[in-house]
């Protein structure tokens, strides 16, 4: 009699997930609920920020920027490529992000 063990796969959880669409439906909702509103800046985080990026655009530094997108605050690190100030937006490794959504300008030590 040959005793190999034969593994179900998926199909041995298949009860734990008994409605139909519910972990779909809980992903869905957890995302939902943790979504934040855009926070306010005071004058002297902007006036830090813009000395970071005046600093990070003319030195050539790598800096963490922080931007709020969708509900979240998301970090992308890399170097300021460019400066539109006409169109207020600031260019990190060639991806532009509009000054409105910028939380947190930071420069790598």
């Amino acid at each position: 009699m040959n005793n190999t063990y034969v593994d179900r796969g998926i199909i041995k959880w298949a009860p734990f997930d008994g409605l139909a669409g519910f972990n779909n439906l809980y992903k869905e909702l957890k995302y939902r609920l943790n979504k934040t509103e855009k926070p306010i800046l005071s004058e002297d985080q902007l006036y830090e920020m813009d000395i970071n990026l005046k600093k990070a655009l003319n030195e050539k530094c790598s800096i963490y920027l922080s931007y709020f997108q969708g509900g979240y605050i998301k970090q992308i690190y890399g170097q300021v490529t460019d400066l539109d100030a006409i169109l207020k937006l600031v260019y990190v490794d060639h991806i532009a992000f509009p000054l409105s959504i910028i939380m947190d300008l930071a420069l790598d030590t």
